[in-house]
């Protein structure tokens, strides 16, 4: 039974008043009918029998068989041998009952038709140990409803009551029974009983089957069965929940088909990763993510608050967002108190993290042979001498020949921990959800450390039974730190001089007596030491505050019409300090001064507020049974400030009408008119229409006997979104104050990117839903994109924005999902891949040249465009001459002064020579597919997981040290030391020279395909049976290890195939995790 037939909800309230009254009056019928038969019935059955000499078991039985008497007892109670004789004329259950028994120590109550025998004195001693229990059962609707019907029943036992028709209910029960809360289509509750209670809440959640399930799109909420867009639903238990990931954005790799997510850097405090939803256009590509209906950062989130995460992908989906929902939505709702008793949960976890790829240096020895070749190479003489490179091999003076391995020097094993305590809970009156969420992480280098304290309040309080008002507050504070100072002369990035230190450095030499000097050694001029730096270079702190509160009343006007309101305010705040000291830093050997490191105090504060206020008024009906219409209209108006200056507004009016025939036709339309204070006049105000159509084809009547379909959907949808996310203020132009130029050259004609998209679809669900299949695909066109075109180099004036080029992306999704139980085993998989490509079709001033990326129409965006390689000169490409030097054969094209060893690139235009026109377009660093793959186990109380994210087809290519592997002091790595030398001509890399020259050009050379499949996760935990935590008030006590990214499989392993980093950046984090759950 279903309580409330309509699923298409909103954010206003779902008035339950005539349903209710309806409910209950059913209710009181059927009781007062029950208690009326029950009563007739006891007083009108009589019977008439005689028997001697027998049991009180074949009395009974004869009472039984002739009646609609049941009886109820416990043998080892109820001793029913004894013999008995009774002669019964016309008498009823009551009369007979009370010769049979007397003398026997045995009791009885009718209840209805059901006779409960007892120990006479039992009944009284249990009477006096008995606990009382009064209380309430609600749904868990907002507002919730009292539940009038639901059978409280003793576990175990025939004792039980139902609650009245206000939900009301009263049972005496032993100590540690356990009660029992069941109603039909509602999950049963279980309730341990300790003490006396006078008012305990008691909840209760709608059993519904996965079609109707509610699915959250922000401004409504809609049934599965009714849904017509491209929506998808995060599965938080798999990607997030009980997982050591430090953003939301982490738990999205491997949730969601048509989304790719990129972490590009494991820095502790800047591990958020990239998201983009169906493919790429330039400028921004982040989707609009919205929490409880406002604007936020999905990665200030504490991940223990969040209730759901919603993609909406489609135009259908997002067009009642307009201009904000060209990149797609994420919608985030957090978690709310329910009616109950008060509960008391922590979430912790703790765990040691690893960098996912290490680089593998060569020691002292080895550098120093690789750069007398590099210098041989470029006809000079050796660097280091044969006796030097002995003697750094034999560490005789570590002091003078130093052989220094920077990664056992400075990388540490680093420390992730979070802990959150939550409090709700509630009454019909009042609910509330706190939760406060400490995360603390170090890093693999000394002084990178980061710390964020999160405390989330939501409440919602009931002034009447159908107006409700939510208060929500949000409060983040979170510290980076990080060694050495940003911005300051002679700092460097630690990560970065890693890699360009050579070893035959000196880390820190020993500290003299008397000398209060520290000394270190140095290459160059500039001190470049990372431990220096690390140790004297001061640090950089981020700090960041983030507070909101959203404001939220609800009026439920008339069965079906609901008005909604929405305030809230935000404000983010941040200050940057850095601290170095001067320092002087002395020569080891001979005292001289080789750099000073001069005082350095930067400081920086920043601050935006955000401003939200909004309303809407929705209305379903349902007529004539199959006819059902929703709709909503609304208002909003939004301002952001950042600076003193920088300031922008945004007005807006929505409308969305849902119509469905018999569960058979769906037909839906959105429209969204925004205006915004970026543009300037004529151009501040855009429409994003869509409409969707979907057909169930399974509630047709030539597949209402298909009893294995249980949902069959086709849909398709078109709509129009926007961009206004351009920078403040394009359409004017500003001056130079002191002198009167323009400095600024503003288009007044700029306008909003527009996003066109078409999307059809089928949902698909077989055997009882324990399979479901989804399948996707979209051809969405983002045109009057704003581009600044390249101007001719005699033009008097600046570059412009213009709205212009055009950019296609076609795709499809496929995604399947399957869950199944066998005994005491429950097993569930699900996985999805998607593919997508976009191609620039119109670009005004194109090609757009980069480098080695380029845009173009009919490519690619940002597709590379690099030289052709045909492996490396081979000496029998040259002819020697007698002075050594080396002459290219008839038909070899080289840059002047190739050797032997060096790339060979190819002339493609047949000029003879190689320049900028032999490049060529050579894929781009989109993936072709991207996959996922999860298994969940079950059995008993132990769960296990594994999850499997990968993409392929990846074009990416080597740069910075890892083509140029001593260039600037490079040290190089082990793999380096495949190189060309005339009795190594099938080598990997070029021949060693002291900078790349013409080797490091942007080549095919250097490509490699960064396809993964990377384990994301594998979990095991472990639940200890509620029988032994009841015992000490503990309702669940969960126990899990996790490893995260434990595994990768990759064609390349000289470096992370996600991140793709270089020698700056900070490496992903595979983490060994261990935690606990538990709730009271």
């Amino acid at each position: 039974m279903k309580k409330k037939q309509d699923k298409h909800l909103v954010s206003g309230i779902y008035c339950p008043k005539l349903k209710r009254i309806m409910r209950i009056t059913a209710f009181f019928l059927i009781c007062c009918a029950l208690y009326v038969s029950a009563e007739t019935y006891s007083q009108t059955k009589v019977f008439s029998f005689t028997m001697k000499n027998a049991s009180i078991e074949e009395v009974l039985s004869v009472i039984k068989k002739n009646s609609e008497y049941s009886f109820f007892y416990e043998d080892s109670q109820i001793d029913l041998s004894p013999k008995v004789s009774v002669s019964a004329k016309k008498e009823t259950v009551s009369s007979i009952l009370d010769k049979v028994l007397t003398d026997k120590n045995i009791s009885y109550k009718i209840e209805n038709k059901h006779i409960i025998l007892y120990k006479a004195e039992q009944k009284s001693q249990q009477a006096n140990n008995k606990i009382s229990i009064k209380g309430q059962v609600f749904d868990k609707q907002e507002p919730p409803s009292p539940l009038p019907g639901v059978t409280i029943q003793i576990k175990g036992s025939n004792q039980g009551v139902a609650t009245d028709l206000d939900g009301l209910f009263h049972i005496e029960a032993q100590r540690d029974d356990i009660l029992v809360f069941s109603y039909i289509g509602y999950k049963p509750v279980e309730y341990l009983v300790k003490r006396h209670q006078s008012n305990l809440i008691i909840s209760l959640e709608e059993n519904i089957s996965a079609l109707e399930e509610v699915i959250v799109t922000g401004f409504t909420e809609e049934r599965k069965l009714n849904s017509i867009s491209s929506i998808s639903q995060v599965k938080l238990d798999a990607t997030l929940n009980n997982k050591p990931i430090t953003s939301l954005s982490q738990a999205l790799q491997g949730g969601v088909t048509g989304i790719t997510v990129t972490q590009s850097s494991g820095l502790p405090g800047g591990d958020a990763a990239i998201i983009k939803i169906r493919g790429v256009t330039m400028g921004n590509l982040s989707p609009l993510v919205l929490v409880d209906g406002i604007p936020m950062d999905m990665d200030n989130l504490d991940p223990t608050t969040i209730e759901s995460v919603t993609v909406l992908k489609d135009a259908a989906a997002a067009a009642i967002y307009g201009a904000r929902a060209a990149n797609g939505v994420i919608v985030v709702k957090t978690k709310r108190g329910q009616p109950g008793k008060i509960k008391v949960s922590y979430n912790g976890y703790g765990g040691v993290q690893k960098a996912t790829y290490m680089p593998d240096f060569v020691n002292a020895p080895t550098y120093m042979r690789m750069m007398n070749e590099a210098y041989k190479n470029n006809g000079g003489d050796p660097v280091y001498t044969e006796d030097a490179i002995q003697k750094t091999i034999n560490q005789s003076d570590p002091y003078k020949y130093p052989d220094t391995n920077w990664t056992d020097l400075l990388w540490k094993n680093a420390t992730i921990q979070s802990h959150s305590i939550s409090v709700y809970g509630g009454s019909s009156i009042a609910r509330f959800a706190i939760t406060g969420n400490y995360m603390a992480q170090t890093g693999y280098v000394k002084d990178f450390t980061y710390d964020r304290l999160n405390l989330r309040a939501n409440t919602t309080v009931s002034l009447r039974e159908n107006i409700t008002v939510g208060v929500d507050l949000n409060v983040i504070r979170g510290t980076q730190h990080k060694a050495s100072v940003d911005g300051a002369t002679g700092a460097f990035n630690p990560i970065w001089l890693l890699y360009w230190t050579p070893p035959t450095i000196v880390g820190k030499y020993p500290q003299r007596e008397g000398d209060p000097n520290e000394y270190y050694g140095n290459y160059g001029s500039s001190m470049r030491n990372p431990l220096a730096q690390i140790e004297k270079g001061g640090f950089t702190e981020n700090l960041t505050d983030n507070i909101s509160v959203n404001l939220q009343p609800k009026w439920g006007i008339i069965p079906g019409l609901n008005l909604a309101g929405q305030f809230s305010y935000q404000v983010n705040s941040g200050a940057t300090k850095g601290d170095r000291r001067a320092v002087n830093f002395f020569d080891y050997d001979n005292g001289q001064l080789i750099a000073t490191w001069a005082n350095f105090q930067p400081s920086s504060t920043w601050r935006s507020s955000y401003y939200y206020i909004g309303g809407t008024v929705d209305y379903t009906k349902t007529f004539h049974e199959k006819h059902r219409l929703f709709a909503i209209a609304g208002v909003n108006a939004e301002l952001n400030n950042s600076g003193v200056w920088d300031e922008y507004a945004m007005q807006s009016l929505l409308a969305k009408a849902n119509y469905t025939y018999d569960d058979r036709y769906l037909f839906e339309a959105t429209i969204r008119r925004d205006g915004s204070s970026r543009f300037g006049p004529g151009n501040k105000f855009g429409w994003f229409p869509s409409g969707a159509i979907g057909w169930n084809v399974n509630k047709e009547s030539f597949l209402k006997e298909v009893k294995w379909i249980n949902n069959l959907k086709l849909r398709g949808s078109y709509g129009l979104l926007g961009n206004e996310n351009i920078g403040a203020y394009k359409y004017q132009s500003t001056i130079d104050p002191g002198n009167g130029s323009e400095i600024v050259f503003g288009n007044p004609d700029i306008s909003w990117e527009k996003v066109a998209m078409f999307n059809t679809g089928v949902d698909f669900s077989i055997f009882n839903n324990m399979i479901d299949i989804t399948f996707d695909y979209y051809d969405k066109l983002t045109s009057d994109i704003i581009l600044r075109p390249p101007l001719s180099a005699v033009g008097g004036i600046g570059q412009s924005d213009i709205n212009a080029g055009e950019i296609r992306n076609k795709g499809w999704e496929f995604s399947m999902n399957y869950m199944q139980t066998f005994g005491d085993w429950s097993v569930s998989a699900f996985g999805g891949i998607s593919r997508n490509k976009n191609k620039i079709e119109k670009l005004p001033g194109g090609p757009y040249d980069g480098g080695s990326h380029i845009d173009k129409e009919g490519h690619a965006l940002s597709s590379h465009y690099r030289y052709v390689s045909n492996g490396l000169l081979q000496e029998s490409d040259f002819i020697l001459q007698s002075d050594g030097s080396y002459t290219p054969k008839e038909g070899i094209v080289i840059i002047d002064g190739q050797q032997p060893g060096d790339i060979r690139y190819m002339d493609l235009d047949g000029d003879k020579m190689i320049t900028a026109n032999d490049r060529k377009v050579m894929g781009n660093g989109e993936p072709d597919f991207n996959y996922f793959a999860n298994l969940s186990l079950n059995w008993k109380n132990i769960d296990f997981e594994i999850m499997l994210q990968g993409v392929s087809g990846v074009d990416a290519y080597y740069g910075g040290v890892y083509s140029d592997p001593i260039g600037n002091a490079a040290s190089p790595q082990n793999f380096h030391l495949d190189y060309w030398t005339k009795e190594n001509p099938n080598a990997r890399f070029p021949r060693l020279t002291p900078t790349s020259g013409d080797n490091g050009k942007s080549s095919d050379y250097w490509f490699f395909d960064a396809s993964y499949c990377r384990v994301k996760y594998i979990q095991l935990g472990y639940t200890l049976p509620s029988s032994f935590t009841n015992r000490y008030w503990v309702s669940n006590l969960r126990f899990f290890v996790n490893l995260q990214n434990p595994f990768t499989i990759a064609k390349e392993n000289k470096i992370d195939p996600e991140s793709r980093g270089g020698e700056s950046t900070y490496p992903l984090s595979k983490t060994y995790s261990a935690g606990i759950n538990i709730s009271f």
